[in-house]
């Protein structure tokens, strides 16, 4: 009997920690989606274009069926002569010279791409955010006060 009541204790306390982790992740997203759009829009509003230099790549795999992803490792001399080396999305090969758009007021902010699909990749998140953080919070709110409600009229 007792090992029953510790299964159940360990289910629900391992329910209770996956109920809190999935919103935190969407909450994570959401404000990352969010820094993303509003870095876009300050490289869509001030960017300058560039050539960098392909220093280094990496590729990375979040595990089995998800596929590879490569970065590229970017060299670049800003407006002001200094220079910047940022990573981005891209499987060019080392020395390659590629497109740089940066930010002046903060050249850390620079992407090989396009702003337009940096765009996408923040609205990306911040729909998946809102789904993941805020939606199921209310879902598991309501749930908890329907089964309060339950339990108040099972009492009468």
């Amino acid at each position: 009997m007792w090992a029953r009541r510790v299964l159940v204790i360990v289910m629900w306390v391992v329910a209770a920690v996956i109920g809190l982790c999935i919103p935190i992740i969407g909450l994570t997203w959401l404000t990352q989606g969010a820094q993303q759009m509003g870095d876009a829009s300050a490289l869509a509003d001030r960017g300058r274009p560039t050539i960098g230099t392909v220093q280094d790549t990496r590729a990375r795999s979040d595990g089995p069926g998800t596929g590879v992803k490569h970065y590229i490792l970017v060299r670049f001399a800003a407006s002001d002569e200094t220079h910047h080396s940022v990573w981005a999305d891209g499987d060019e090969d080392k020395g390659d010279v590629v497109r740089v758009l940066y930010d002046p007021r903060d050249p850390e902010n620079a992407i090989t791409g396009s702003v337009t699909d940096e765009r996408v990749h923040g609205v990306t998140r911040i729909v998946g955010g809102v789904l993941l953080g805020p939606l199921l919070i209310l879902i598991y709110v309501g749930w908890g006060w329907r089964k309060l409600r339950d339990r108040r009229r099972a009492s009468r």
